[in-house]
């Protein structure tokens, strides 16, 4: 296997592009520094049909056994993964969660396995001891932190660059590997390579660096790599956390994306089969409102959600014809309760998913808002 090495920090990460019913059980404590909640995964299922994810906890043979210390780490690592995605999917009206092997109480079902001491500093070595053991199904992707020291994080899969938008893409199929080392072990670098292991970021994506990531941040996969084109990084998202998935949703994430963009005819990580669109967090009311204003005719949709943590939020966009410039126009929201969303001025195209605080029962009430026809860009919204 052909590996490339960048850096992140002081340490190096690799990575190899060869490479029915749900129930919401509590929520669990996390560590970590960003600001995603920590709301548990979800249940789907029986825990363990159809393609999944696969936690796993690997030591050397010989060497201490921390599963007991490590199994609840992992579960909550798991949380802080699927509520990233979560957050990542509701910023695009849409809602998915990962499909961890888990429990009949909905926890991820982390394996401990130990391998020879031979192999635990190499992932590659260590991916091939647990093959021999039986961890090589076609339907699983394996998330695995070990405790060896081998360079961080590698992620790999039998896809290749493969950025075809269909069901049929090998990137929807198994085995696929995310092996954390010891000095990396948490949230943030699991995901990561989990992200990697699904098929981000391909090198034909918007941002996409030479070596499987992305330039603009702030983003769970964007980083100085060594293969960034000539500008550099860019913060293009500066107001968000730094480890959210996919800046913009343009590059490998979007549960909605507009006709003809990239997403939408090349591989999206919002369809990976090893995600459910089941879950806390799918809408439970949808309204349309048709609403006359300087542009007329277009459609106002305001989606409600329930929260994993029990609260209600609301998203409001546009929906316009094709080719609209004002595709990506901002709301203005009101809800029967006094609570209001005005964007500010000069808020960008693109800038259309906006959360605010709703009560279960509120009627939403929307209006676009009027901005810059000549510049196509920007918008200053008012109440009517």
């Amino acid at each position: 296997m052909n590996g490339r090495i960048v850096r992140r920090g002081a340490v190096a990460l690799v990575w190899v592009l060869a490479v029915s019913g749900v129930q919401q059980p509590a929520a669990s404590a996390s560590t970590g520094t960003t600001g995603v909640s920590p709301a548990a995964a979800i249940c789907v299922g029986d825990g363990v049909g159809g393609k999944r994810v696969q936690p796993m906890y690997v030591h050397a043979i010989g060497a201490p056994d921390r599963f007991p210390e490590m199994e609840p780490k992992i579960q909550q690592w798991a949380d802080r993964i699927d509520a990233a995605v979560l957050e990542s999917a509701q910023r695009t009206g849409g809602v998915r969660h990962i499909r961890f092997v888990h429990h009949a109480d909905c926890r991820p079902a982390v394996l401990g396995v130990a391998v020879p001491a031979s192999e635990i500093d190499d992932a590659e070595r260590i991916a091939d001891a647990l093959k021999a053991l039986g961890h090589n199904r076609s339907d699983r992707k394996y998330l695995v932190f070990d405790d060896g020291s081998h360079n961080c994080g590698l992620a790999w899969n039998d896809a290749g660059d493969d950025d075809r938008p269909g069901a049929d893409n090998p990137l929807n199929s198994g085995p696929g590997w995310a092996v954390v080392d010891q000095g990396c072990s948490d949230w943030a670098p699991g995901g990561h390579e989990l992200l990697h292991s699904l098929g981000a970021v391909q090198s034909s994506a918007p941002h996409a660096t030479e070596f499987g990531h992305c330039w603009d941040d702030q983003d769970i996969l964007c980083y100085d790599d060594g293969g960034l084109p000539g500008g550099g990084l860019s913060i293009e998202c500066p107001s968000a956390d730094e480890d959210i998935v996919d800046c913009n949703n343009d590059d490998y994430f979007n549960t909605a994306p507009p006709a003809g963009s990239y997403l939408a005819d090349h591989w999206n990580l919002a369809n990976s089969q090893f995600l459910t669109s089941q879950g806390p967090g799918a809408p439970v009311s949808v309204a349309d409102r048709t609403v006359t204003t300087a542009r007329a005719g277009g459609t106002a949709q305001v989606t409600k959600y329930r929260l994993p943590d029990g609260r209600w939020t609301a998203k409001a966009r546009i929906v316009t014809s094709t080719g609209s410039p004002f595709q990506s126009s901002v709301l203005a929201v009101r809800t029967s309760s006094g609570i209001r969303y005005v964007p500010p001025a000069g808020v960008p195209r693109g800038a259309a998913a906006t959360h605010i605080t709703v009560e279960a029962n509120d009627i939403l009430q929307v209006k676009l808002c009027e901005g810059n026809q000549a510049a196509q860009s920007g918008c200053t919204a008012t109440w009517w």
